[in-house]
Protein backbone atom coordinates (compact mmCIF):
# COMPACT_ATOMS: atom_id res chain seq x y z
CA UNK A 1 0.00 0.00 0.00
CA UNK A 2 1.30 3.47 -1.15
CA UNK A 3 2.30 5.93 1.71
CA UNK A 4 0.02 9.02 1.38
CA UNK A 5 1.37 11.92 0.73
CA UNK A 6 3.02 10.96 -2.07
CA UNK A 7 3.19 12.08 -5.99
CA UNK A 8 1.55 9.72 -8.80
CA UNK A 9 2.35 10.71 -12.69
CA UNK A 10 0.08 9.09 -15.14
CA UNK A 11 2.23 6.31 -17.64
CA UNK A 12 2.26 6.79 -20.95
CA UNK A 13 -0.40 3.84 -21.09
CA UNK A 14 -3.40 5.19 -19.24
CA UNK A 15 -5.58 6.92 -21.81
CA UNK A 16 -8.41 7.81 -19.30
CA UNK A 17 -8.82 11.26 -20.16
CA UNK A 18 -9.80 12.45 -16.59
CA UNK A 19 -6.52 10.97 -15.65
CA UNK A 20 -3.65 11.06 -19.46
CA UNK A 21 -0.82 13.31 -18.83
CA UNK A 22 -1.47 13.63 -15.22
CA UNK A 23 0.85 14.56 -12.09
CA UNK A 24 -1.59 13.64 -8.94
CA UNK A 25 -1.15 14.54 -5.58
CA UNK A 26 -1.88 11.59 -3.22
CA UNK A 27 -3.30 12.96 -0.39
CA UNK A 28 -5.07 10.04 1.13
CA UNK A 29 -4.36 6.26 0.97
CA UNK A 30 -5.95 3.93 3.68
CA UNK A 31 -7.89 0.65 3.54
CA UNK A 32 -10.87 2.87 2.69
CA UNK A 33 -9.85 3.86 -0.39
CA UNK A 34 -7.98 7.24 -1.85
CA UNK A 35 -8.17 10.81 -2.37
CA UNK A 36 -5.55 12.60 -4.46
CA UNK A 37 -5.98 16.17 -6.56
CA UNK A 38 -4.42 16.55 -10.27
CA UNK A 39 -1.82 19.45 -10.19
CA UNK A 40 -1.60 20.09 -13.49
CA UNK A 41 -5.18 20.79 -15.17
CA UNK A 42 -5.45 24.79 -14.95
CA UNK A 43 -8.98 26.20 -15.74
CA UNK A 44 -10.20 29.16 -17.75
CA UNK A 45 -12.34 29.59 -14.17
CA UNK A 46 -11.30 33.04 -12.61
CA UNK A 47 -10.86 33.14 -8.89
CA UNK A 48 -12.56 36.19 -9.31
CA UNK A 49 -15.93 35.07 -10.89
CA UNK A 50 -15.67 32.38 -8.56
CA UNK A 51 -15.28 34.49 -5.43
CA UNK A 52 -18.23 36.68 -7.15
CA UNK A 53 -21.01 34.01 -8.07
CA UNK A 54 -20.15 32.66 -4.45
CA UNK A 55 -20.62 35.83 -2.39
CA UNK A 56 -16.93 36.26 -1.37
CA UNK A 57 -14.43 38.70 -1.08
CA UNK A 58 -11.35 38.80 -3.48
CA UNK A 59 -8.04 40.47 -3.50
CA UNK A 60 -5.94 38.44 -5.27
CA UNK A 61 -4.31 38.51 -8.72
CA UNK A 62 -6.49 39.20 -11.85
CA UNK A 63 -4.86 36.42 -13.58
CA UNK A 64 -5.09 33.84 -10.76
CA UNK A 65 -7.65 30.99 -11.81
CA UNK A 66 -8.79 27.83 -10.28
CA UNK A 67 -7.70 24.19 -11.33
CA UNK A 68 -9.69 20.82 -12.09
CA UNK A 69 -8.83 18.75 -9.14
CA UNK A 70 -10.55 15.48 -10.58
CA UNK A 71 -13.38 14.06 -11.67
CA UNK A 72 -15.41 13.44 -8.54
CA UNK A 73 -17.58 16.56 -6.74
CA UNK A 74 -16.34 19.20 -9.10
CA UNK A 75 -18.22 21.95 -6.80
CA UNK A 76 -15.94 20.85 -3.57
CA UNK A 77 -13.10 23.10 -3.44
CA UNK A 78 -9.81 21.77 -1.92
CA UNK A 79 -6.77 24.45 -1.30
CA UNK A 80 -3.08 23.01 -1.74
CA UNK A 81 -1.37 26.78 0.57
CA UNK A 82 1.93 27.25 0.61
CA UNK A 83 3.47 28.68 3.71
CA UNK A 84 0.67 29.72 6.38
CA UNK A 85 0.23 27.49 9.56
CA UNK A 86 -2.11 24.17 9.00
CA UNK A 87 -4.69 23.48 11.79
CA UNK A 88 -5.19 20.13 12.94
CA UNK A 89 -8.02 18.76 10.35
CA UNK A 90 -5.09 20.12 7.25
CA UNK A 91 -3.14 17.39 5.59
CA UNK A 92 0.65 18.61 5.86
CA UNK A 93 2.71 17.84 2.96
CA UNK A 94 6.12 18.74 3.94
CA UNK A 95 7.39 21.98 5.71
CA UNK A 96 5.91 24.61 2.97
CA UNK A 97 2.95 22.56 2.13
CA UNK A 98 -0.27 21.73 3.30
CA UNK A 99 -3.72 20.42 1.80
CA UNK A 100 -7.24 22.37 3.21
CA UNK A 101 -10.97 21.72 3.17
CA UNK A 102 -12.05 24.71 5.15
CA UNK A 103 -14.29 27.46 4.13
CA UNK A 104 -12.82 30.10 6.47
CA UNK A 105 -8.94 29.84 4.91
CA UNK A 106 -10.33 29.88 1.53
CA UNK A 107 -11.91 32.63 2.46
CA UNK A 108 -8.86 33.72 4.21
CA UNK A 109 -6.65 32.81 1.11
CA UNK A 110 -9.43 35.17 -1.67
CA UNK A 111 -8.77 38.39 0.58
CA UNK A 112 -5.05 38.36 0.99
CA UNK A 113 -2.95 39.14 -1.77
CA UNK A 114 0.41 37.79 -0.83
CA UNK A 115 -0.94 34.07 -0.15
CA UNK A 116 0.08 31.49 -1.88
CA UNK A 117 -2.59 29.01 -2.89
CA UNK A 118 -4.48 26.94 -5.79
CA UNK A 119 -7.92 26.17 -5.55
CA UNK A 120 -8.66 22.70 -6.78
CA UNK A 121 -12.88 22.08 -7.89
CA UNK A 122 -13.05 18.44 -7.69
CA UNK A 123 -10.87 15.56 -6.56
CA UNK A 124 -9.73 12.09 -7.53
CA UNK A 125 -11.25 9.22 -5.83
CA UNK A 126 -11.06 5.66 -5.73
CA UNK A 127 -12.89 2.98 -3.66
CA UNK A 128 -10.69 0.01 -1.29
CA UNK A 129 -8.21 -1.61 -3.41
CA UNK A 130 -8.76 0.45 -6.35
CA UNK A 131 -6.09 2.39 -6.65
CA UNK A 132 -3.70 -0.68 -5.79
CA UNK A 133 -4.73 -2.64 -8.45
CA UNK A 134 -4.07 0.73 -11.05
CA UNK A 135 -0.65 0.75 -9.59
CA UNK A 136 0.12 -2.91 -10.23
CA UNK A 137 -1.35 -2.64 -13.78
CA UNK A 138 0.77 0.27 -14.41
CA UNK A 139 -1.23 3.05 -14.96
CA UNK A 140 0.72 5.24 -12.40
CA UNK A 141 4.25 5.48 -11.60
CA UNK A 142 5.00 6.78 -7.70
CA UNK A 143 7.27 9.57 -7.05
CA UNK A 144 8.17 10.89 -3.78
CA UNK A 145 6.64 14.51 -2.22
CA UNK A 146 8.34 17.11 -4.72
CA UNK A 147 7.75 20.66 -3.78
CA UNK A 148 8.82 22.28 -6.72
CA UNK A 149 6.06 20.09 -8.70
CA UNK A 150 3.19 20.96 -6.09
CA UNK A 151 2.60 24.70 -7.82
CA UNK A 152 4.71 24.30 -11.16
CA UNK A 153 5.45 27.38 -12.66
CA UNK A 154 4.47 25.31 -15.91
CA UNK A 155 1.10 22.77 -15.57
CA UNK A 156 1.39 21.85 -19.24
CA UNK A 157 4.97 20.94 -18.76
CA UNK A 158 4.24 19.26 -15.75
CA UNK A 159 3.80 15.69 -16.66
CA UNK A 160 7.57 15.84 -19.35
CA UNK A 161 9.11 16.60 -15.91
CA UNK A 162 7.78 14.12 -13.59
CA UNK A 163 7.56 10.84 -16.29
CA UNK A 164 11.25 11.55 -17.14
CA UNK A 165 12.07 12.37 -13.41
CA UNK A 166 15.24 9.41 -11.98
CA UNK A 167 12.28 6.76 -9.97
CA UNK A 168 12.51 6.83 -6.16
Amino acid sequence: MLDAPCLLVASPMLMDPNFMHSVLLLVEHDDEGALGIVLNRQLPLPLAQICEESGLNFAGRDEATAWRGGPVDPQRGILLVEGGLPETEDTVLDFTHFVSHRKDLLEAMMTDPDSHFRLYLGYAGWGPNQLDQELEQGAWIQRPLNSGWLMHPDPTGLWTVAISAEPS
